[in-house]
């Protein structure tokens, strides 16, 4: 399948690169030429199905009655930055390949107020219901996108959906990672990660618009090969972790996630103002922590759990049912919902009862959601939810062209891992956390001078009954585990956004984020003083607006601070004090184009790498990427 994708790419680009028919827009403009197909509309063989014929929306704006469709993306803006960290401006961390485990640097709002697993370093490799497109398209849509990247990192995305009439649609979406070792790689196909991701559904509406159907299938298979950063004997002596000879620290260990996911939502208009819909969800997750050798050079410890290979389990599903009343009035909505969760958990090698934590709940929610403003520009928002046994979050926006804020508070359950674990080297029961909440508040303006747009910001989080993990706990060396911060720790950052247009082609952003962590217990989250990404590009339309491209620089930076480091068997980051990530200046150049339909790019990794002989860090003893080149292609059919 792989290989006749990649050949049917390439002819692909052949075609188009010597037709190249099409009229290209500028950046940022949408694209309104159509392209030659094979049905013959009129003498002049123009097709109307294009980008603008073809749009998707989300669930959530269905459900919230946010009215706003998007056509299909053809923007080269960016398009380089497939890496997931770079997704998120470099505000995200993992263990320096696609795919590995990744988290937020700064600590984030929780959304669920009840019971979870604890087990999210994937989530972002798991495209959640609320990420799932409903399309409306005139024609069939198809996508196709591979990067190649260098010393064997490829993904590999496909789309296609059709509208079966003018209110129904189907569609399925696949996502494959196959991301060769960088530690230790014996030769192509030695896999460090392998995820494969697909979900397909559909939506169907009446013809007098009262009643829509929406409903999705989702399945997540992620796997890992675990190599626990770099061996070396002296981790002062930095220059052993970019050797080329270097080798892994952890051999034949392995973690594995998989999760489903079945969702339907439908929704009923008995008169104007009034709507009735309900939500099914059905969920499940395992996590597996794999070891055919013991490694106990590795973790020091061992609990007499099971036999050689090691299989340490957790798994966790549940199903929810939410029913509401919602509807509008002029340019207000309103939503009031109960939510029913039966929730089930299983420790492979601990009885909940005996530790004292309740693995079969049933939760009752109740919620309400009010807007004021019906657009995505210019709106004021509130919410609230409350778990029947004591458990809320509450929460507020307000946003308009040129200033936006947002604030929560939310008292939390402690998650099922943070309650009690046994695996082959880890143990903790009768943690007896009390409840964490979490307080957070942040603002931004919009300043557009001419070319130039200013967006400073800042952002206060306040973090009571805080449960993070810590090692050592003792002077044994394996004592890891969860703690509870004992005092309040209050998170302070102040950011600025710079993005200033010149000599008609160039473009440069910046964007500055200074941290400051205070309270009793600070200790407990490490972030770096300064964060810096930068950018500055060349971008014009060529050969008589046939090729569109964008040339430039990106560049990242983070002072120096004590990461946290990873544990492979909990799957867990985790405070430590003894490997200070020295600042580095991450520089890619890149290059993005499109053709007709088809977009391009390459890009060349860590530029800086090749004049500093050594590179950098993304957690303790996990170098980051090294210096390489990355190509990808995709193209758009809407025939």
């Amino acid at each position: 399948m792989r290989v006749f994708l990649r050949r049917a790419i390439l002819v692909i680009l052949i075609a188009g690169s010597v037709q190249a028919i099409a009229q290209i827009p500028d950046i940022g403009e949408k694209e309104q030429q159509e392209r030659r197909g094979s049905s013959i509309l009129d003498d002049s063989t123009k097709q109307i199905y294009g980008p603008t014929t073809s749009s998707y929306t989300y669930l959530g704006n269905i459900k919230y009655n946010k009215p706003q469709y998007w056509n299909i993306d053809t923007a080269i803006l960016d398009w380089h930055r497939f890496q997931y960290p770079l997704r998120f401006n470099n505000t995200y961390l993992d263990l320096g390949n696609i795919g590995t485990a990744i988290y937020s640097i700064y600590p984030l709002a929780p959304d669920i107020i009840g019971a979870s697993s604890g087990f999210n370093l994937y989530d972002v490799y798991d495209r959640g219901a609320d990420q799932i497109k409903y399309y409306d398209t005139k024609s069939p849509y198809s996508r196709f996108f591979i990067i190649w990247g260098g010393q064997g990192r490829s993904l590999t995305e496909a789309t296609y959906t059709r509208n079966i009439n003018e209110r129904s649609n189907f569609f399925f979406d696949y996502r494959g990672l196959f991301i060769d070792k960088q530690i230790g790689r014996s030769g192509r196909g030695d896999r460090n990660v392998q995820g494969i991701n697909y979900h397909f559904g559909g939506n169907y509406g009446t013809k007098d618009g009262r009643y829509q159907l929406y409903g999705n299938f989702r399945r997540n298979r992620h796997s890992v090969e675990e190599n626990g950063g770099v061996l070396v004997e002296d981790a002062n002596d930095l220059d052993l972790f970019f050797d080329d000879n270097r080798q892994p620290s952890l051999q034949d260990a392995q973690t594995i996630e998989l999760r489903t996911n079945y969702q339907l939502y439908h929704q009923f208009k008995l008169r104007e103002g009034f709507q009735l819909y309900h939500e099914f969800n059905h969920y499940k997750q395992q996590n597996d922590f794999i070891s055919i050798e013991a490694n106990d050079l590795y973790f020091d410890t061992e609990f007499e759990v099971d036999s050689i290979p090691i299989k340490d389990r957790s798994n966790m599903s549940y199903t929810q049912n939410e029913v509401g009343v919602k509807g509008d009035f002029g340019k207000s909505f309103y939503s009031f919902y109960y939510k029913v969760k039966e929730i089930d958990f299983d420790y492979k090698f601990l009885d909940g009862d005996t530790v004292g934590v309740e693995t079969n709940l049933l939760e009752n929610y109740v919620g309400a959601t009010l807007r004021f403003g019906n657009d995505s520009v210019s709106y004021i928002e509130a919410y609230g939810e409350y778990l029947l046994d004591g458990n809320f979050k509450l929460g507020g926006s307000i946003r308009n062209n040129w200033f936006e804020a947002e604030g929560s508070t939310a008292l939390t359950q402690p998650t099922f891992i943070q309650q009690a674990y046994l695996g082959r080297y880890d143990l903790w029961t009768d943690t007896d956390f009390d409840n964490p909440v979490t307080t957070r508040v942040k603002g931004r303006f919009n300043l557009l001078l001419g070319p130039v747009s200013i967006r400073p910001a800042a952002s206060y989080t306040l973090l009571n009954n805080y449960i993070y993990f810590r090692r050592p706990l003792s002077e044994e060396p394996r004592d890891l585990g969860p703690v509870q911060a004992p005092s309040s720790i209050s998170v302070l950052t102040g950011e600025a956004r710079l993005s200033v247009d010149f000599l008609k082609h160039m473009n440069f952003n910046a964007e500055v984020i200074y941290s400051n962590v205070s309270g009793g217990s600070a200790d407990a989250v490490r972030l770096p003083d300064i964060l810096a990404n930068a950018q500055v590009y060349y971008s014009r339309i060529s050969f008589g607006g046939n090729l569109q491209w964008q040339f430039g620089f990106d560049v990242h930076w983070k002072s120096a601070y004590f990461a946290n480091a990873y544990d492979p068997a909990i799957m867990q980051f985790y405070v430590q004090d003894e490997f200070e990530l020295p600042e580095f200046p991450v520089v890619d150049v890149f290059i993005n184009g499109k053709i007709n339909r088809g977009r391009f790019f390459f890009k060349y990794n860590n530029l800086y790498e090749l004049f500093n002989g050594t590179g950098y860090f993304t957690a303790p003893g996990y170098p980051g990427q090294s210096s390489i080149l990355d190509f990808g292609v995709d193209w758009s059919f809407y025939d």
